[in-house]
């Protein structure tokens, strides 16, 4: 078994062995950097880092500084990992870059107590506490504010240009009093970080030959005081055109020292090996396999593939340091037709996903209860300036447009305008959209961003909640709410903790729920359609109040539980009316109406009152007038007595009708 893993090993690497051609027939070689719009890619990870220390740092605080030494616009990721130990422990990332950066944070335990002080860029990191801080130009100056500011730091680490950062939080990572730092400092205890090489060079024959072309990786790293080290290397090749059956004919020479096995992962099954040390093919789970001796010079590796006749060198890359190597091709595939390939006659569409990648990473946009605000600062694309000017930015509708306040494009509107999308209740989308000179075409960058949590406290006059809403709470009759809680965090569920009507005409409140339970037979709870919504009526009433509009307060207390984020509280407060129909409303008793009907029935009430004297007095006189009934008497008394009388003095019938 073990002499078929050594062919097999031959077979793979069958570069190692000379060919026919002599170095002596080659043509020189001067390498020569490869173009930014390079079709050859070497990433790798290391945990050596530029300078760097460790101390104990402050007793109850772990400070960690970080601080990128770049010359561009640096766009990159913090994958934190927490130790279970560290949950509870209060962590302080100092981050600086010399030219802005931008931070995105990636975090697996959300409780982690997690602060940030940025300086010179911008971050992403949901639920910690984020610090602005003065921007400093050196590592130094960095390391000595933390120290002040903190009273001492845990680690500190100066990289150059990373991609990527994978931090182990939480562990102890050294007892010395003080953080001192050292070049080459290997930080392996708590960082790891990704790199994409900018120091890639080529040569190429005249005429651009590519038939046969070699690829040189010199990994200077050195060797360990013991044992060996093991590097993992992947290999990745595509087709600009044609189909990937059929590549090109293609050697890769590794060079390091001699204690070094190098695990090849991913990697073409026609490609050449040369390399120094071992190695191993985890695709086949092969035994370690036995290198060759390769000079430890650029020109004498150049001959050596010169010497298995390649005389096109693609790609020269030393890489200081490295955990794992990734080679990434971008190739002309033999078999593939001039009509496949369409090469565009600018550089746009590379500029266009340039720029959706920084605005994504910056993510310039928020939600608002009520409205989407935008700040892109335009700091994040000065690098593209002497490519580009950004005549306008705008939102899907366009008449949506942006501010140009000589820092930010600035914009806030009304998440029912510009086209906004909100799914679910909870998720704003929209799209900015860049018109960039000279390109003829625009740039859009599709968002979207979760509106924060919210309780809407709602009353409703019937108790199938259909109705359209009020705040008018009538005395004596039945009034319903509903509370509903806007979140994107599916698992939630609302409790109505208390509820209280405040009122200008009593001292205190009227208690209708306390401690999630009712407090008098007039509240009632109500079947709820979600865990997200909570429902219950109640009766206002009064005793002898003489008041018939009165303004007042419901204020509500919930409980929002969830596994995620823990119970959290939230307050809702709704100004309504009171009622009481059987109290007239004061400024309305005289009005017209009021007045005219009050003047008529006075008026009738008069008619009938004459009507009804009138008929007394008629029927009172009549029966007065009637002469009484007598015997005649003498002539004589008739003729002196009577007509002197008569002339003289009222009889009581002759007084009423004189009255």
């Amino acid at each position: 078994m073990k002499m078929v893993w050594h062919l097999a090993g031959l077979l793979l690497a069958s570069g190692a062995m000379i060919l026919s051609a002599s170095p002596a027939t080659m043509p020189s070689c001067t390498l020569q950097p490869l173009t930014e719009n390079r079709d050859t890619k070497v990433l790798y990870t290391t945990s050596k880092v530029t300078s760097g220390c460790t101390s104990r740092g402050p007793e109850d605080l772990d400070v960690h500084v970080l601080y990128l030494n770049t010359s561009k616009l640096s766009i990159l990721q913090l994958n934190l990992n927490v130790a279970a130990a560290a949950r509870n422990r209060k962590t302080v990332f100092v981050l600086n870059s010399a030219t802005y950066a931008f931070w995105k944070v990636n975090m697996e335990d959300h409780q982690l107590p997690l602060s940030f002080a940025v300086s010179n860029g911008h971050i992403n990191a949901t639920g910690a506490e984020i610090n602005s801080i003065k921007p400093t130009s050196s590592s130094h100056d960095l390391l000595a504010w933390a120290k002040a500011e903190y009273g001492g730091v845990s680690s500190f680490a100066e990289l150059e240009t990373p991609e990527s950062i994978n931090f182990h939080v939480g562990k102890v990572l050294s007892s010395n009093e003080d953080c001192v730092p050292g070049r080459d400092f290997d930080a392996k205890q708590y960082l790891e970080a990704s790199f994409a090489s900018h120091n890639i060079r080529s040569c190429l024959p005249p005429g651009g030959h590519h038939e046969k072309e070699a690829h040189i990786l010199w990994l200077k790293q050195p060797p360990p005081e013991s044992g060996k080290q093991e590097v993992g290397v992947d290999i990745k090749v595509t087709c600009r055109a044609g189909t990937s059956a059929t590549l090109p004919e293609m050697l890769l020479v590794l060079k390091s020292h001699d204690r070094l096995l190098w695990s090849f992962g991913q990697m073409p099954g026609t490609i050449k090996l040369a390399v120094s040390g071992k190695y191993s093919l985890k695709m086949f789970n092969s035994p370690e396999l036995e290198g060759e001796q390769l000079p430890a010079s650029e020109e004498g590796l150049i001959q050596a593939a010169h010497g298995k006749d390649f005389a096109s060198i693609a790609s020269f890359t030393e890489v200081p340091s490295a955990k794992s190597l990734t080679l990434e091709l971008v190739q002309d595939c033999v078999g593939s037709t001039k009509q496949a390939v369409s090469k565009p006659p600018t550089e746009a569409p590379s500029l266009i996903k340039m720029i959706q990648n920084l605005v994504t990473e910056c993510q310039p946009w928020r939600c608002l209860d009520n409205t989407m605000e935008i700040a892109l600062p335009k700091d994040s694309l000065k690098h593209l300036q002497s490519l580009l000017q950004v005549s306008e930015v705008t939102l899907q509708d366009a008449s949506c447009k942006t501010t140009d306040n000589s820092t930010h494009f600035v914009l806030k509107s009304l998440l029912e305008s510009c086209s906004t999308a909100v799914e679910g209740g909870v998720l704003a989308k929209n799209k900015l959209v860049f018109s960039l000179a000279p390109l003829t075409e625009k740039v859009t960058v599709p968002f979207e961003c979760t509106l924060p949590e919210k309780v809407f406290l709602q009353l409703y006059p019937t108790p199938d909640f259909s109705s359209t809403q009020t705040t008018v709470i009538r005395v004596n009759e039945a009034i319903y709410v509903q509370l509903s809680l806007r979140t994107a965090n599916k698992e939630a569920e609302v409790e109505v903790e208390d509820c209280s009507l405040y009122t200008s005409h009593q001292a205190s409140p009227q208690l209708l729920i306390s401690s999630r339970k009712p407090q008098s037979y007039a509240v009632k709870f109500l079947t709820s359609p979600s865990p997200k919504i909570h429902r219950f009526s109640f009766v206002y009433k009064v005793a002898g109040e003489q008041w018939s509009v009165a303004p007042a307060t419901l204020v509500c207390r919930l409980w929002v539980n969830s596994e995620s984020q823990g119970p959290h509280e939230f307050e809702s407060v709704l100004e309504v009316t009171l009622k009481n129909p059987n109290i007239p409303i004061r400024g309305q008793e005289l009005k017209i109406g009021t007045v005219l009907g009050i003047t008529f029935g006075a008026f009738l009430i008069g008619v009938l009152l004459t009507g009804a004297l009138w008929y007394i007095y008629s029927h009172t006189r009549s029966t007065a007038k009637r002469p009484p009934v007598s015997a005649d008497p003498p002539a004589s008394e008739s003729g002196s007595t009577n007509p002197s009388i008569g002339s003289t003095q009222s009889t009581p019938c002759s007084t009423s009708s004189m009255a």
